[in-house]
């Protein structure tokens, strides 16, 4: 006996779409389907793919879409999945998807499909509903596909949210490395610069003047350091791997009210009392005029 509340209940985990082939296994056969489609409760989108009529449009509709077209065993991948999980700087459009070599002929609706010999079970998971691949597989995948700079960033924005961890990221670089294969080589080296007690920076204001620093031949500085010992003063943003110097970068936004203004004047005195040189930034610094900021860390030190 067919039920049609359970095949909305499952639309309704799919962005309001279900395949052909689910339908049936719900117990409507053909002539039911053709039936459903007729009478205005499915929209046939294509030869396999249906959507229940009322579901709210939306870019992730769109990516699932194309995951049940190229399915069995797609996922989202590549840019299309960083944008997934929230990574800044990157669109779902073109789709990116991945699946295992040979499971199927099928061309996912205009999304770009990439056949692997290698999607192993603990790389892909479902993200609202969506089956993707992590977000440590996503990292590998645009260290070889994108500029290692934007690759770079997408990694400490992963980690700085929790999505993946240092050793999250060395398992799947172990289980993806092989000799010649794109984005090996970035991945390693990207990790070899971070340490197991790496701490990646909080904002991209903060990835701003680390890169700032690298790009004009500076010493890196270490990020989010507790600072003061027993006589704990604060987090600071950056601190010399050498130099009792500090540098402290400013949002303007969050820093113009009265209250902030003390509590930084008081943070700061207690920090050159315990014999640190602080230098501070803003952001609009950062981000406009970084050679004023590489002047001012090189006077510093």
């Amino acid at each position: 006996m067919t039920n049609p509340a359970l095949l909305y209940e499952l639309a309704a985990t799919q962005h309001g779409l279900v395949l052909a082939s689910q339908v049936r296994m719900l117990g409507f056969n053909k002539e039911a389907l053709r039936h459903l489609v007729r009478c205005g409760r499915l929209i046939q989108l294509s030869a396999r793919v249906l959507l229940v009529p009322g579901a709210p449009a939306s870019p992730q509709r769109r990516v699932m879409a194309a995951v049940l077209e190229a399915s069995p065993g797609a996922f989202a991948c590549g840019t299309t999945a960083a944008a997934l999980w929230g990574l800044p700087g990157f669109d779902l459009r073109p789709i990116h998807l991945v699946r295992m070599r040979g499971i199927s002929g099928r061309r996912g609706g205009g999304a770009i499909v990439h056949e692997v010999v290698d999607l192993l079970s603990n790389h892909v998971t479902v993200l609202d509903g969506i089956p993707i691949v992590r977000p440590e597989r996503v990292i590998f995948e645009l260290c070889g596909s994108t500029h290692p700079k934007r690759a770079e960033r997408a990694l400490d924005s992963a980690w700085s949210r929790r999505l993946l961890s240092g050793r999250s990221l060395r398992a799947t670089h172990a289980d993806l490395a092989d000799r010649g294969r794109n984005g090996t080589v970035v991945l390693r080296d990207l990790l070899a610069q971070r340490p197991v007690d790496y701490v990646p920076p909080a904002s991209n204001l903060e990835g701003r003047f680390a890169d700032i620093l690298a790009d004009n031949g500076e010493a890196a500085m270490r990020r989010q350091i507790d600072t003061g010992g027993d006589a704990w003063i604060g987090r600071v943003d950056f601190r010399d791997e050498r130099l009792p110097l500090i540098v402290e970068v400013q949002s303007e936004r969050y820093h113009i009210a009265l209250c902030d203004q003390r509590a930084d004047a008081l943070r700061l005195q207690r920090l050159r009392a315990a014999g640190f040189t602080v230098v501070e930034v803003t952001d609009t610094q950062v981000w406009r005029h970084p050679l004023e900021v590489v002047e001012a860390v090189r006077a510093a030190r």
